[in-house]
């Protein structure tokens, strides 16, 4: 599986659990609950799940910002949307819950950026302009890094998919877009000249070996 079909998935996961919390919730409170338990319920939904729900939320966007910057704005008005359709009443109160939950959700997502980011400086001993090369399987089509070579006679860093390439597909890019593109290869910071690393799928550990 690469790298983007697992983004993907990891999107349409948090998504239909979005819609569940923010959406399918807000029903049941609403039509399946009786007038007394209702209430408590409602109190639960508003001032302790979503609450909570948008943040942990708003903390796993940060890690893949990019991708799903615009999951806490989902989330805010699904809630709205839920209640609005649900408890047939436009009350203001829900815009402001709405409104909260979202500033929730991206107060999360900034400071999860920042925490991914600091935890994820430059590891390598070499300059983060150092040329590298890797091929277009991973660049363009954002297949993981399968393989990872130190050469002996150069020390030419090479990252690749671990297909069989010719020599249209190879590409020369700086080692910090490709440690950008996938922060694990961090953990090869010390793999000496002459060895190699592998692995089968992203989740996987490096095997590392002499060439």
């Amino acid at each position: 599986m690469s790298l983007m079909e697992q983004c993907y998935r990891k999107y349409i996961c948090w998504l239909c659990v979005t819609i569940v919390v923010m959406f399918v919730l807000p029903f049941a409170v609403a039509r399946l609950s009786s007038e007394c338990s209702g209430m408590a319920l409602c109190l639960m939904l508003f001032f302790i799940i979503n609450p909570i729900y948008s943040a942990i939320l708003g903390f796993n966007c940060g890690k893949n910002i990019r991708r799903m910057w615009n999951l806490p704005l989902v989330s805010s008005i699904a809630f709205l949307a839920g209640t609005w359709l649900f408890f047939d009443i436009k009350e203001i109160w829900f815009l402001i819950y709405a409104t909260v939950y979202l500033v929730i959700g991206l107060s999360a997502m900034g400071i999860s950026k920042y925490v991914d980011k600091s935890k994820k400086s430059f590891p390598f001993s070499d300059t983060p302009n150092t040329a590298v090369i890797t091929c277009t399987h991973i660049v363009d089509d954002k297949e993981p890094i399968l393989f990872v070579s130190h050469d002996e006679d150069d020390g030419m860093w090479q990252f690749l998919c671990g297909r069989e390439h010719s020599d249209d597909d190879a590409k020369i890019v700086s080692l910090k877009y490709v440690f950008e593109l996938d922060h694990t290869i961090g953990l090869l910071k010390n793999l000496p000249c002459g060895y190699c690393a592998e692995r089968e799928s992203l989740n996987d550990k490096w095997r590392i070996s002499q060439q």
